[in-house]
């Protein structure tokens, strides 16, 4: 009878092997959860602009266009009322009273990771801050006839930076949702760190810088 010869890996090597696999995988994984974070973000953000559009146009059909509604900037009363009617139509499911941050993350870093907003910072404003069913936090900022609206959409979580979770835009006037620094709404505003959202909306949802 034929004996064979049966070789094996010895335990030396797939030891090796497992030790060459766990490296690869330690520096692979954290980018691959980067990349799945960055599209559940943008998948979040396209959600919430639809969400947002549908509620603010059915807002200007039972109240008119915000230049209407009597907004005045730095007014305690405005931002009441922005927030009293949005809450008609969007599912809050807490909202945090004036110098309240509990309901949104700080800092505010920028896409560089500088800070940009800070809690103290927030508190002094007086805004009003809520949180939706799906987690997204948000919180208006309203102007002479028109309004901004920060929001983060993946809540508390980190890392709150500016075009990664967090997110900004603005309703004119005429409602239309318009980027922050658009001149329908601002006047030499010069805050591009605040036109991510528009330009991965402008960009077919897909985040290209």
């Amino acid at each position: 009878m034929k004996k064979f010869n049966r070789k094996g890996f010895t335990l030396a090597e797939v030891l090796i092997t497992l030790g060459i696999i766990g490296v690869v995988a330690a520096m692979t994984l954290p980018d691959l959860k980067l990349k799945m974070d960055a599209s559940a973000n943008i998948t979040s953000l396209k959600k919430f602009y639809t969400e947002f559009s549908n509620a603010t146009n059915l807002l200007i059909s039972e109240y008119g266009e915000p230049d209407s509604w009597g907004l005045v900037d730095n007014d305690a009363e405005s931002s009441a009322a922005v927030l009293d009617m949005y809450k008609k139509r969007l599912n809050m499911t807490r909202i945090c009273l004036e110098g309240d941050t509990s309901c949104f993350a700080f800092p505010v870093y920028t896409y560089k990771g500088v800070v940009k907003i800070t809690e103290n910072e927030y508190s002094s404003w007086q805004l009003k801050s809520f949180v939706l069913n799906n987690g997204t936090t948000v919180f208006f900022d309203v102007n002479n006839g028109n309004f901004s609206v920060f929001f983060d959409v993946n809540g508390l979580k980190k890392p709150n930076r500016l075009g990664e979770d967090v997110f900004a835009w603005a309703v004119n006037g005429k409602g239309r949702i318009v980027r922050y620094t658009d001149p329908s709404i601002t006047s030499g505003n010069d805050e591009p760190d605040y036109n991510y959202a528009f330009e991965i909306m402008e960009n077919s949802w897909t985040k290209k810088y």
